[in-house]
């Protein structure tokens, strides 16, 4: 392919093959685009051995081919990408020699599809920017596959990749892990998504042996990748690992000695001094001392969270808090609420809510009460829910509610650093006799902690966006209270940040916690007292609110196929009424599709087979085209052993299309 040149920002550079050049509003980017929708590392450019291709990122805006959003393009000739938004920043990739080749399609083209965009088998990157590494691991169903350094390797349902998992919750191309000049990387490529524990992982670089759920955090399909390391490394990595275990199973039996000694039955204190302080246990009656009435009250008013799914099965589970005498219950949006505008979406909308309580004298949890969204903020990661039925759903009049006093409200702008808190909820810690997928009736935790600092977060402008303390917090904290020492709220357990442990538990934060202000809040709050409001948008999103899927008069209807992306989406065709169009092979085919109505956001994926089922591409993303009348085309590259012919089904919404052509 030779090199490669890119113009942008009114400058050019030249790319040889091997060179890798990242784009970003980071000064350090090869490419520098400042725009308030660029993220700071956004994409990548670089040749994979058989074409150069530009890699979004993980960018919170995307990147942009005619209109809409994609992960990766491969660059076949002269090419203009957008970064931000669909009408972004440009800029325009021309390969060596394509001077000639006509332009890439226009408005109104989809994505062309991931497989034939982004992998080409057992090849990887060459050349003076790539460095030899070790080879790659990869383990399914016990089975390993073992690949030299410098293969990509493509992971999915797809008979044809490498890694094959045959498993509906994995997508035809799941993933791919490719070697860069700084080691192996996992790239999701998949709708579905790939998790480290609650972690939904886009894109990580592989320095350990990592254990990976495709499709689902709990119920899909596991992989293990390891980068194979020599002996010597690999030795040292499990001595430091034994002496961590070794660690742990200390601390777990300090644990079991304040268990006993404090007389505590269920709720486990994790962290403090060793030495008792004057507080420990809390007595009443001190000016600066939390009671122990004041923290029964915490206790009881925090709740666990859970999201239940179509089949009546949890998929995931939080914390939070009872705020109100008829049911109000505060937590994270990404808990109760993961696709608001704002979060990095990991699962489906819940069907339905359920609310725990706690028990009586630190007794588990009961599932007791069914909940519905009232509002929520994606920036700022809040939910508030509504107490309206009991645990089959059927509704339950206010008055009927059996339910511990609420938990009050504090003023967070009177906390300074060094302040003491208390963090609840129902974290993975709590549940490790059980399987964690599905940890039944779980212990509420406290945790002690001190105000460390306050930070501020980009998209919010407050100097106290976080207030970060020492309180040991783990993944099913996620929305429980933090509580000062007069037992008021004062912010929401959100995120885990600094010395992370990764165990049986999940995610555990080792050094800093950071809360969510309940000062933030109140404005969300307000909203939910006065009825809630669904359509509610973040004032801190800078992006467009994910649409509804297309529904009522929208549609999509297949309508042919062309060489050259010029097709009027005419003619109908189907896989019993085919059209027929003359080829020669290897080329590039355009599937037409005539969209009416349809929301843009709206979420799409398109698969092309041979007429006997073998896959030749498929490509995911969002349709980006306006809700009028669209003629919208497909792009994919057929390689020459193909014969009969193709059908390219869109899946967009709820509705299925097949779009077939036989080859003359």
């Amino acid at each position: 392919m030779g090199t490669l040149r890119i113009d942008a920002v009114g400058r050019t550079w030249t790319l040889e093959e091997g060179q890798v050049a990242t784009v970003g509003r980071d000064l350090g980017s090869t490419v520098v685009l400042d725009g308030p929708t660029v993220s700071r590392h956004h994409a990548e450019i670089r040749y994979d051995g058989a074409a150069w291709v530009i890699v979004d990122r993980g960018s919170s805006s995307g990147t942009y081919l005619n209109g809409v959003r994609v992960t990766d393009i491969r660059i076949t000739g002269r090419t203009s990408v957008r970064f931000g938004s669909a009408d972004g920043l440009e800029l325009v990739a021309l390969p060596e020699g394509a001077e000639n080749r006509p332009a890439a399609p226009g408005p109104g083209a989809l994505p062309p599809p991931g497989l034939a965009q982004t992998v080409v088998p057992h090849t990887g990157p060459a050349g003076p920017g790539y460095v030899s590494g070790p080879g790659l691991l990869v383990r399914v169903g016990g089975q390993p596959h073992r690949f030299p350094p410098g293969t990509v390797v493509r992971i999915g349902r797809d008979p044809g990749n490498e890694v094959v998992v045959d498993d509906p919750s994995v997508s035809r191309l799941h993933a791919v892990v490719e070697g860069r000049p700084d080691g192996w990387w996992y790239v999701d490529r998949s709708t579905a998504g790939s998790f480290d524990a609650e972690d939904r992982v886009t894109q990580r670089r592989l320095e350990e042996p990592t254990t990976l759920m495709l499709g689902h955090p709990t119920a899909g399909a596991e992989i293990e990748v390891v980068p194979v390391v020599d002996a010597g490394k690999a030795q040292k990595s499990l001595a430091a690992k034994k002496r961590r275990r070794t660690l742990a199973v200390v601390g777990a039996a300090v644990a079991a000695l304040v268990l006993v000694g404090g007389g505590v039955a269920a709720a486990v204190l994790l962290g403090g001094d060793d030495e008792p302080e004057k507080d420990d246990p809390p007595t009443a009656g001190g000016p600066n001392t939390l009671t122990s009435e004041e923290l029964e009250l915490a206790k009881a008013a925090t709740v666990q969270v859970w999201n239940v799914d179509e089949s009546g099965q949890g998929q995931g589970w939080g914390s939070g808090a009872i705020i109100s005498d008829d049911g109000l219950v505060i937590t994270n949006a990404h808990v109760a609420d993961p696709n608001a505008p704002g979060q990095d979406p990991y699962a489906d909308d819940p069907v339905s809510i359920v609310i725990s309580l706690t028990g009586d004298d630190d007794d588990p949890a009961e599932p007791t009460y069914t909940a519905e969204l009232l509002v929520s903020d994606g920036v700022l990661d809040v939910a508030l829910l509504q107490i309206t039925g009991d645990l089959e759903g059927k509704e339950i009049d206010a008055d009927d509610l059996d339910l511990p006093e609420p938990l009050p409200l504090g003023d967070s702008d009177e906390l300074q650093t060094d302040d003491e808190i208390r963090a609840l909820g129902f974290p993975a810690l709590a549940s490790i006799r059980s399987d964690l997928s599905s940890p039944d009736n779980p212990s509420l935790t406290v945790t002690r902690g001190v105000v460390s600092t306050f930070l501020t977060e980009d998209a919010i402008d407050d100097p106290r966006a976080w207030i970060d303390t020492d309180a040991r917090i783990a993944g099913g904290n996620s929305g429980g209270p933090s509580i000062n020492i007069d037992g008021e709220l004062i912010g929401l357990n959100t995120q885990a940040f600094g010395d992370n442990l990764m165990g049986q538990a999940g995610p555990t934060s080792g050094g800093s916690g950071r809360i969510r202000p309940v000062k933030l809040l109140q404005d969300v709050i307000d909203i939910a007292r006065d009825g809630g409001d669904p359509s509610y948008v973040s004032p801190y999103f800078e992006g467009d609110p994910e649409p509804e899927p297309a529904q009522g008069e929208a549609s999509i209807a297949p309508t042919g196929w062309s060489t050259d992306g010029s097709g009027d989406c005419a003619t109908p065709t189907t896989p019993d009424s085919p059209q027929s169009l003359a080829v020669a092979l290897p080329a590039t085919l355009y599937a037409h599709f005539l969209g009416v109505g349809i929301p843009d956001g709206t979420p799409l994926e398109v698969q092309f087979t041979t007429f006997d089922g073998a896959s030749v591409g498929e490509a995911s993303g969002a349709w980006g085209l306006g809700t009028g009348e669209v003629c919208a085309n497909v792009s994919v590259d057929v390689p020459e052993d193909v014969s009969g012919g193709l059908i390219a089904t869109l899946t967009i919404g709820d509705a299925v299309v097949e779009n077939a052509v036989v080859f003359e």
